[in-house]
């Protein structure tokens, strides 16, 4: 069975888009079109990795992130952001991963495969 994959991002457009881009890949996708109902359901999640976006209206990419940490939920967080590389803060904050939008479904997809394959390791 594939990965679950938590989609936070606030464009719908996006989302759909991302959703669509991995279902295609085999994923499960959960979506949530904003950071404070991702926050919300945080109690009831399961497995998986989370894939954020950084700037969405409050809480952005980085306060939800430091939300998890203080929530003690540890699941692979991949965050992506179109504006500018924002890549040492994402790590500094403590994400598996960042990438810059736009980026490639094979990209994608990639990095997700290889967080299957090490059981969510930093890759």
């Amino acid at each position: 069975m594939r990965q679950l994959v938590h989609l936070v991002e606030d464009d719908p457009v996006v989302r759909t888009m991302l959703a669509r881009l991995l279902e295609s890949g085999g994923y499960t996708v959960r979506q949530y079109p904003s950071g404070s109902e991702f926050l919300d359901a945080s109690a009831e999640l399961e497995d998986g990795c989370i894939l954020l976006d950084v700037n969405m209206p409050e809480p952005d990419g980085f306060a939800v992130q430091k939300e998890l940490d203080e929530r003690a939920i540890d699941l692979p967080v991949i965050m992506m952001s179109g504006s500018g590389d924002l890549t040492v803060l994402a790590m500094k904050a403590g994400v598996t991963d960042f990438m810059q939008k736009p980026f490639g479904r094979g990209e994608l997809l990639d990095l997700l495969h290889q967080l299957d394959s090490d059981g969510g390791r930093n890759v």
